[in-house]
This record gives C-alpha cells, sequence and structure tokens, in this order.
C-alpha cells in the first residue's frame, strides 16, 4: 500500500501558492476541508487487475458553466478509464447531485455505490474566461486529498480537464500522469509509389489534432523538444536531399539546422533542449554528431 499523503517523488501540480501550470492556464490552491488522519492509506497494490474505483459526478455550475462543467467531467472520466487503472462509478448509481456534493459531500452516499475516491468542483465562465475549482476526495477517511481552482482562457477547458486527470493519478498512485500530453507524429496518404507524408500534432486522446506541414516535402522521424514547444524532423525540401529541420509549434515556422552532406538520420534533442544529436554519412561511413542549436557548430562524436 502507498499512502497518498507520503512525499511522492515530485511536489504535486502546486505548492503554496498560485503559479502558471500551462501556456494561459493559472492553478490556485483551495483551503482544505478537511484535514488527513495520520496512516490514512489508499491500497494501489493491484490496481491494475482491480482499479480503483472513483466516482466524477459533473462539475456545478450555471448556464454555459454548466455544459462546460459536464465536458470537463466527460474527458476526465475517459482519461481514467483508458489508462486501465480507475474504474468511474456508474452514473446511474449516483445518490448526491452534483451541485450538492459540490458545496459538501455526504460519504455515505459515495462508500454505499463503491466509491474510494471522489472527484467534486465547480465551473464559473467569465466573459472569455473560465474558473473551475476541483477537489478530489477520499471516502473511506471523508479527507480531501487536492483543492485547486484553475483560471484560464474559455478554449483551454479540454487541457484544464487534463490537468485534473493528472493530479488525481499522481495522488492516488504516486506517480507523474500522463493526459496533459501531445502526440507528434507522421500522417501518411495516397498510394503507395506517391505517399504524401505531414507532420501532425494531437492530444493524447485524439482530440485537437492538425497538420502542421502541408505535405509538399516529405516528413519523417518527428521528436520533440523538452519543452515541447519544438520539434525537431527529417525533411526532403532541398532537391530531394534529407535535412535536418526545426519546427515551432506556436508560431509554425520552420528553420532549417543546417546543411549536411550524404544521409542524415534521427535528430533528437539533448535533455537540456540546447543541441541536437543525428547521424550524418559522410564518404560511406555513418557517424554521430551533435549540433549546438545557438552556434550551429556541429562536433563529430564517433568515428
Amino acid at each position: 500500500p502507498i499512502s497518498p499523503f507520503a512525499a511522492t517523488r515530485r511536489q504535486v501540480l502546486i505548492g503554496a501558492g498560485a503559479g502558471l501550470v500551462a501556456p494561459g492556464i493559472i492553478a490556485t490552491p483551495l483551503p482544505a476541508a478537511a484535514q488527513a488522519p495520520q496512516g490514512a492509506v489508499i491500497d494501489i497494490t493491484r490496481a491494475r487487475t482491480d482499479p480503483i474505483p472513483v466516482a466524477i459526478p459533473d462539475l456545478a455550475g450555471t448556464g454555459d458553466a454548466a455544459r462546460i462543467g459536464r465536458d470537463i467531467a466527460r474527458v476526465i472520466q475517459a482519461n481514467l478509464r483508458n489508462c486501465g487503472l480507475f474504474r468511474p462509478v456508474d452514473r446511474q448509481a449516483f445518490i448526491q447531485t452534483a451541485e450538492s456534493a459540490a458545496q459538501t459531500p455526504r460519504f455515505q452516499d459515495w462508500r454505499v455505490i463503491g466509491a474510494q475516491a471522489l472527484v467534486t468542483g465547480r465551473v464559473e465562465q467569465r466573459g472569455d474566461g473560465l474558473r473551475v475549482e476541483f477537489r478530489l476526495w477520499d471516502v473511506l477517511p471523508e479527507t480531501q486529498l487536492q483543492g485547486t481552482a484553475f483560471t484560464a482562457p474559455l478554449a483551454n477547458w479540454r487541457r484544464i480537464a487534463h490537468l485534473i486527470s493528472d493530479v488525481i493519478y499522481e495522488r492516488l498512485l504516486g506517480e507523474k500522469g500522463y493526459f496533459d500530453t501531445r502526440v507528434v507524429y507522421v500522417a501518411e496518404t495516397g498510394p503507395r509509389d506517391r505517399r504524401t507524408r505531414r507532420l501532425a500534432i494531437m492530444d493524447q486522446d485524439g482530440e485537437n489534432h492538425r497538420f502542421l506541414t502541408d505535405g509538399r516535402f516529405a516528413a519523417l522521424t518527428p521528436r520533440f523538444h523538452p519543452s515541447a514547444e519544438r520539434i525537431a524532423f527529417m525533411s526532403y525540401q532541398d532537391r530531394g536531399q534529407p535535412r535536418v529541420v526545426l519546427f515551432d509549434i506556436g508560431s509554425g515556422s520552420q528553420q532549417v539546422l543546417g546543411n549536411f552532406p550524404g544521409m542524415t538520420l534521427s535528430p533528437r534533442f539533448s535533455p537540456d533542449g540546447r543541441s541536437v544529436v543525428l547521424s550524418a554519412s559522410r564518404g560511406g561511413d555513418a557517424n554521430i554528431f551533435v549540433v549546438d542549436l545557438g552556434s550551429r557548430r556541429e562536433r563529430q562524436l564517433t568515428s
């Protein structure tokens, strides 16, 4: 058994004060509604064969905020169910309403339907912005594990849902969540002898999909920068010669890293994001090079 109240391998989403957790999203801690007693434990040793039952009612709200609260709850529910480590409780079994639970959970109503964890919250729409309050409860000892208020533009409601999912995953399992992540890949279309290969990106659940390149030049082997805001990939832009291209996701701008004669393969960013490692073939020999992104100077590592 792992206590969710013990320190995990990294600090949970936010600390003592408000902080920027993603572009345009501010997280503020909510005051604890109850103190967790010493020794409270959620047993996750059999999580893979016996997923943790968690109740996720709609986040309360009025007008359009109620619809957004429902959509956020649906995304959280899908994230937790699809990872295989949680079992969302059937909504038809809920006894307490979402509005009532957001004010004061009646833990007996959630224990009787088998929930071990409970997610409650409230959404307020403020013009083009949102304030989303979220609380995670341990049903058995009736304690709050996490309380956070997110303030963000209206368009970021789905990302807030992913951030909440990450907090739930980390607080109950002690490991960092992966729901607020994106996938970059090569999308292939057309006949086999004339394939169009475009760079594409999407959220980990397949939403917010878009193409990053138009397919005029083939794109291969994309890799994220550690900041997840840039991509390095191979492209055949110059007379069919392979080139390493740096792509800025925010602006859409592309920049050729350098002119490396011969075949160039597998560009990847260094862990600090300051250089790119790649394989280049010169005179029939393939070797590994490191290119500094600031000076564009290359250094040969192998011979």
